[in-house]
C-alpha cells in the first residue's frame, strides 16, 4: 500500500513540473549592488594619466571581448594640425601608406612655399597665396586663402577620385560652400573668388594641415565659425595637433595664453567622435653664433602641453623623449634622422609616423590593417 502510494505522487508531480518550475517559480532577483559593481568594469573610461596609457591600454584590451569578423570595417578620417613638422606631407603620407588610405578629405586650395601635398598638383593660375604669416584674419579651413587677382584658373590633378566635391569661397566677406562635380579627378575651372579649399566628401581621408610657422598664436586667424562648420561636415576620428616649436625658441611665453590659444584651436576641430592627441616636438633649435643652440622655452612648452593633456583627458606622444632616448639631437643627425636645424630629415619623420601609429595602434585608437 505505501508503495502504491508513493507511485501515485512521483506520477502527480512529474505530469505538473513543467508548469510548475516554468512559469510559477518566479526568477532569482538580482543584486543591484552587485550588478552596479560588474557594470563598473566594463564602462569605457578614457586614460586619467598620461604616463600610464599604456598600461591601462593593455588591461582594458585583455579584457576586450573579440570583435565579431563580420563586424563593419571602421572608416578613419585623420586630420594633422599644426607647424613646420607637418607640412611636408611626410607624416601623413606614411600613415595613408601604411593604412592604405590614399585620399584627402580636405584639399588646399593651394601650396604655399615649402609646403607639399603628395595626393595633389598645383597648375593655378593668377592667385596670390594668403595664410597665417602673412594674413590677419578670416582664413579659411586650413589657414590658406587662394586670393583670385584677375580671371583665375583652378588647375589642380588629384591622385584619388573625390566622390562630390565641393567648393569653398569667399563671396561679400563671408565663406560659402558649394557644390561642384561627383567622381572627379581634376578639379578645374575659372574663378574671380577667394577660394579656401575643397571637400572630396570620400568616406576615408587623411589630411596634412600643417603650416610653416604656425603657433598657438597665428592659428586663431582662422574664420572660428566657418571651420566648426567645416570640421563637423569632416568629423574626423583622430585629430593630430604639433604646436611649440616656433613657441619654443622665443624668450618668454604666457603660459596662460598659450594654454587658452591651444584649448580653442583644438575646439574648433573636434568633434563628439574625434580623439586627440597632442605632439610634443623634437627640442626646438636657434642659430646663433654660427652654431645651433636649444631653444630657451621649449622645456616650458613641454610642460604646458603635457598639463593642457592631463586637463583635457587627452593623449601625448612625445618626439623630443623619443630622441633623447636615442641620444638626442646629435645622435640623429648623425644617424640622418635629423637636420641640422628644427627640421627632422624625410628618414626622421618616417621613423616618427612609424613610432607614432605604432603607439596609436597599441592605444586601440586605430585598428592595424592588411595590406
Amino acid at each position: 500500500m505505501r508503495i502504491l502510494f508513493t507511485l501515485i505522487i512521483l506520477i502527480f508531480f512529474s505530469s505538473c513540473s513543467y508548469d510548475f518550475f516554468s512559469s510559477k517559480i518566479p526568477k532569482t532577483i538580482p543584486n543591484t549592488t552587485q550588478q552596479k559593481q560588474e557594470e563598473k568594469k566594463i564602462i569605457e573610461h578614457k586614460i586619467p594619466s598620461i604616463k600610464q596609457q599604456l598600461k591601462q591600454n593593455k588591461e582594458l584590451k585583455e579584457k576586450k571581448v573579440q570583435t565579431s569578423p563580420t563586424q563593419k570595417k571602421e572608416n578613419l578620417k585623420i586630420a594633422f594640425i599644426g607647424d613646420s613638422h607637418l607640412a611636408s606631407d611626410y607624416m601623413s603620407a606614411y600613415f595613408r601608406k601604411k593604412l592604405n588610405i590614399s585620399s584627402l578629405g580636405f584639399i588646399p586650395p593651394i601650396l604655399p612655399k615649402w609646403h607639399n601635398q603628395y595626393l595633389a598638383t598645383y597648375n593655378n593660375k593668377n592667385f596670390k597665396i594668403s595664410y597665417l604669416i602673412n594674413t590677419k584674419n578670416n582664413l579659411s579651413f586650413g589657414g590658406i586663402n587662394a586670393v583670385c587677382t584677375n580671371s583665375c584658373l583652378v588647375d589642380i590633378k588629384l591622385f584619388f577620385q573625390a566622390k562630390k566635391l565641393e567648393q569653398l569661397y569667399l563671396q561679400n566677406s563671408q565663406w560659402k560652400i558649394k557644390k561642384l562635380s561627383n567622381n572627379t579627378k581634376h578639379i578645374y575651372f575659372t574663378s574671380f573668388y577667394t577660394l579656401g579649399g575643397f571637400l572630396s566628401n570620400n568616406n576615408e581621408y587623411i589630411d596634412n594641415l600643417g603650416i610653416n610657422g604656425a603657433s598657438v598664436y597665428n592659428y586663431l586667424r582662422v574664420n572660428d565659425a566657418f571651420v566648426k562648420e567645416i570640421a563637423q561636415k569632416l568629423d574626423y576620428s583622430i585629430l593630430i595637433f604639433s604646436f611649440g616649436t616656433n613657441e619654443g625658441v622665443v624668450k618668454y611665453v604666457n603660459e596662460k595664453t598659450f594654454l587658452e590659444n591651444y584649448k580653442k584651436i583644438i575646439s574648433l576641430f573636434k568633434t563628439k567622435n574625434s580623439k586627440i592627441v597632442l605632439l610634443i616636438a623634437p627640442e626646438p633649435t636657434l642659430y646663433e653664433n654660427q652654431s645651433y643652440k636649444k631653444g630657451e622655452s621649449a622645456d616650458v612648452v613641454k610642460k604646458l602641453i603635457y598639463d593642457l593633456a592631463k586637463e583635457l583627458n587627452c593623449y601625448v606622444f612625445d618626439i623630443d623623449l623619443l630622441m633623447q632616448k636615442d641620444g638626442g639631437k646629435k645622435a640623429w643627425i648623425n644617424s640622418d634622422l635629423s637636420l641640422k636645424n628644427t627640421h627632422l630629415s624625410k628618414k626622421g619623420y618616417d621613423f616618427v609616423a612609424q613610432k607614432l601609429l605604432e603607439y596609436l595602434i597599441d592605444l586601440d585608437l586605430i585598428k592595424k590593417r592588411k595590406l
